[in-house]
């Protein structure tokens, strides 16, 4: 199994798969529930679409990534949150509604803004001198494809197929579809292995960094301005957990970049690591709420 076939063919159709599962688990009514709480939904896209990308371009300050390292961690910053976020949202008890509802909105704005912002990086980071270019409106076609599509076909089977048919469809097509992402990821991971970033480097610190550094902004800002703890839960979740995907695909398939895709790949596999931590924390937190009290004081 070639690399070029797994990133240009496999990639693809695996992410709009996973999409098309996503739309199948959405409803009107998901949207409808959030009408009453737009501070919050404006809260958690303007963290996602702003804040997010200028921390990404801090740490590339920070740390003086090489500039195709640099691009692929912008790339990540900039694309939606995907099925993934809205896992965790459900594992942690967040705001669910609230985090398929900044996923569906990230996954319409982002074939539109993420060539657009991506060009201007390549621009800022030198890239463009030596022929490296993002075509604006190709981009947005193949993201179209593979991001909004897929969950607007699977929101309009949701409304034509049997219910009891597809409660019991659903739960098997989220673990396939997840499945096939795990295995498509790895085994871009097996086939550029003698590629990849050591473990112990800048860009894995760029990757642990991002993912750790936005789950706090997320978690501050929503706790400052008081949002309820499921709520301040699932916008920690969309602002951290990035459709790793959708950067390799950018990378892989638009730009025909490898190198670029490199850094999406690493962030793919260590952005669990935060992930896995601050979830095993509030699970903690809610089963032993005493102990979590006392160790404050």
């Amino acid at each position: 199994m070639s690399a070029a076939w797994l990133s240009q063919v496999a990639l693809p159709w695996v992410l709009a798969s996973v999409m098309l599962a996503m739309g199948l688990s959405l409803t009107t009514a998901d949207f409808a529930r959030t009408r009453r709480h737009p501070r919050r939904v404006l809260l958690g896209t303007g963290l996602q679409m702003l804040a997010l990308p200028l921390l990404a371009w801090a740490l590339v300050l920070l740390l003086r990534l090489p500039p195709l390292a640099a691009a692929g961690l912008l790339l990540v910053a900039l694309v939606p949150g995907g099925a993934t976020s809205n896992m965790f949202s459900y594992l942690v008890q967040g705001d669910l509604a609230l985090s398929v509802t900044l996923t569906a909105i990230a996954a319409v704005l982002a074939p539109f803004t993420l060539p657009l912002i991506m060009g201007w990086n390549l621009e800022l980071l030198g890239l463009t001198i030596s022929g490296l270019s993002l075509p604006y409106w190709q981009t947005v076609g193949q993201l179209l494809m593979v991001t909004l599509l897929p969950v607007l076909a699977g929101m309009l089977l949701r409304r034509t197929l049997p219910s009891r048919w597809l409660a019991a469809v659903l739960p098997g097509v989220k673990v396939f579809t997840g499945v096939a992402m795990i295995s498509v990821v790895a085994a871009l991971f097996a086939s550029h292995a003698g590629r990849l970033p050591t473990l112990f480097s800048f860009e894995t610190l760029a990757v642990l960094m991002l993912c750790l550094l936005s789950m706090l902004l997320g978690h501050g800002v929503a706790r400052r301005l008081q949002l309820p703890n499921d709520s301040v839960r699932a916008i920690t979740v969309e602002v951290g957990v990035q459709n790793a995907g959708v950067a390799m695909m950018v990378a892989f398939v638009v730009l025909q970049q490898p190198a670029i895709g490199l850094v999406p790949l690493l962030y793919g596999l260590l952005m669990n690591v935060p992930v896995f931590l601050w979830m095993f924390a509030c699970l903690w937190r809610d089963r032993y709420p005493a102990s979590a009290v006392t160790s404050r004081h």
